[in-house]
């Protein structure tokens, strides 16, 4: 009864009733299960959880994304 996992649980459920097709890995970067060198041609970066590490989304962030602190601090003087 969440919609935690509404982006997994749904396409899931559908399968059977609509064609589904996957995008190409670019579209949707997360560093537990890509490499670093495929991180340069990320569309999209998914601040995942690793439970390897148990870093915090934030940490993460500011770590992956240099620019992730000059728009966190735009956004915090808003």
């Amino acid at each position: 009864n969440s919609l935690a996992n509404l982006d997994q649980d749904l396409p899931n459920n559908m399968q059977d009733s609509i064609p589904i097709f996957s995008l190409p890995q670019e579209w949707l970067w997360c560093e537990t299960w890509c490499d670093d060198e495929s991180l340069k041609t990320a569309k999209t970066i998914d601040l995942c959880n690793n439970p390897l590490t148990k870093e915090p989304k934030l940490d993460r962030a500011r770590r992956l994304l240099p620019e992730w602190s000059v728009y966190d601090n735009e956004v915090a003087e808003f």
